[in-house]
């Protein structure tokens, strides 16, 4: 065991400001990669009555995050900066600069450490992770890849703890990502982190290069599909259980979708059976990240939302894309929800 001297030394810098500072106040220099810029977001596409169906939200969102979202209103998009820290601290999920902590990996804050882990000394680094890819699947393939993007060839990227991916090793294959370096305690001299949550032109043309990639590894040549599927969440992640699922999955064949479960395939399963889909349905979810890098660049989603956990997190990616976001809610049902099959062949239609 191990006392976390960063953890203590963050405490006497925040004693002295009086303060938790933030990470702008701490950089001691900064540069703007991509600026913010306002941009209209089109309307979801989703069936008359579909609004009152809902009876809570994600604990991630809320109506006000949602409403201009699933109305088409007008976006601010906020900016992709550069911070350079000099003289930070990494340990376990934890970096320290100063007065200035954020968590950037996976895994508790902890005074005392059971891993028995040498501190290393860097000279310059990028960091290119972040609390939510560490967490969740999701966000690693949606905003940790292209994340790993920003820093330049010469550049030394590294990253901290991050939960255990079935296909991470898979999808950096397909993507020519290599891992970074994993530290788990270092002190380094200057550290270059970055903010990158938002869907801006330089997210953009990341995400169009990660696409890119995905195709010239694929073999294009390979069957024909019907270019419909429903993307199977499984017992993956946080349960979502659509509770008539068999019939759901029935009633989808009948009308040539193919049934993909990644659970059950591996990155390049997975990625072939996506390749150019024009329409994927699936319940709301992380499993979704599965198809951003494959489905057709006009694609479109249909997502199947739990009445009680309503959120579009894929809404902001399709509008980055250009691409069709449609919703159909679910109705309560004993643990989970279920899908009105009718409603599904409405909106199936609409989107025709």
């Amino acid at each position: 065991m191990r006392l976390n001297t960063d953890l203590l030394v963050w405490g006497m810098h925040r004693t002295r400001t009086g303060r938790r500072l933030s990470v702008e106040e701490v950089a001691s220099d900064s540069w703007e990669i991509s600026p913010e810029h306002k941009a209209a977001s089109p309307p979801a596409i989703f069936l008359e009555g579909a609004l009152d169906k809902i009876t809570a939200f994600s604990p991630w969102t809320s109506w006000e995050y949602e409403k201009p979202r699933v109305h088409g209103e007008t976006i601010l998009h906020s900016a992709t900066v550069a911070y350079l820290l000099r003289d930070a601290r990494l340990n376990g999920a934890w970096l320290y600069c100063g007065a200035h902590k954020g968590e950037r990996g996976f895994g508790e804050e902890r005074l005392i450490n059971t891993r028995r882990s040498k501190r290393r000394r860097l000279n310059r680094a990028h960091l290119v992770s972040n609390s939510p890819g560490s967490n969740f699947f999701g966000n690693f393939v949606l905003d940790d890849f292209p994340l790993a993007l920003l820093p330049g060839r010469e550049e030394t990227p590294i990253v901290l703890e991050t939960k255990v991916y079935e296909h991470e090793a898979g999808y950096r294959q397909l993507l020519d990502l290599p891992r970074p370096q994993l530290v788990h305690r270092a002190r380094v001299d200057e550290l270059v982190v970055y903010t990158d949550f938002a869907q801006n032109a330089s997210k953009r043309s990341r995400y169009d290069t990660l696409r890119k990639r995905m195709r010239a590894a694929l073999d294009t040549a390979d069957e024909k599909r019907t270019g419909l599927v429903y993307l199977k969440r499984g017992a993956t992640g946080e349960s979502r259980l659509v509770t008539n699922e068999p019939a759901l999955e029935a009633h989808l064949e009948k009308r040539g979708f193919e049934i993909v479960e990644p659970a059950r395939l591996s990155a390049e399963e997975t990625s072939r059976r996506l390749l150019d889909a024009r329409l994927i349905v699936s319940v709301e979810g992380s499993h979704l990240s599965h198809a951003i890098y494959s489905m057709a660049g006009d694609g479109t989603f249909l997502v199947l939302e739990p009445p009680d956990r309503f959120a579009t997190p894929y809404k902001e990616f399709a509008d980055c894309m250009d691409m069709r976001f449609a919703f159909l809610v679910g109705d309560p049902a004993e643990r989970g929800f279920s899908v009105d099959l009718d409603d599904l062949d409405r909106l199936l239609d609409k989107l025709a």
